[in-house]
């Protein structure tokens, strides 16, 4: 038994001493024809980062065989929105961002009727004097009648 044990040992040794005679080929820098990954005309070897303008991904690398893998950090459909403090809000799609996002053209404002009303300011609507408070526009209707009192 103890002689299958020196044998075993003997080849596993040698066998490790084979693969430690191999130069390593990680630094090795690659021909263009041996890279396996191409972007923008540059060539990446498997492992290699990729570098992405993308801002919905982020940590590109070559992979086998040949595909650039990155991680999605979020896709313009999961992306929640936030109403701005306007009726009129626009998206605006920013290629720096993953999301696009709202923005109001002209400020906060709220809607009385057909009217749009700037924040904080009142005007009349409909013989109604309207004001917009965040956005919620608030109207009130004086009504002013005379009062006749019997005279004695």
């Amino acid at each position: 038994m103890a002689s299958l044990t020196a044998a075993l040992c003997v080849v596993v040794l040698s066998a490790c001493a084979v693969l430690a005679e191999r130069p390593s080929r990680q630094f090795e820098e690659l021909k263009p024809e041996q890279a396996v990954c191409m972007q923008d005309g540059v060539s990446y070897p498997i492992g290699a980062s990729v570098p992405d303008d993308d801002p919905c991904t982020f940590g590109c690398f070559c992979g086998s065989p040949g595909n650039i893998i990155c991680a999605v950090v979020k896709s313009p459909r999961s992306c929640a929105f936030m109403q701005p403090p306007c009726v009129d809000a626009v998206y605006v799609n920013d290629p720096t961002q993953c999301c696009p996002y709202m923005t109001c053209p002209n400020g906060p404002n709220c809607q009385a009727g057909d009217q749009i009303i700037p924040a904080g300011q009142t005007v009349e609507v409909d013989g109604a004097q309207c004001r917009c408070d965040g956005m919620l526009s608030v109207c009130s209707i004086s009504i002013s009648h005379e009062v006749h009192l019997p005279q004695n």
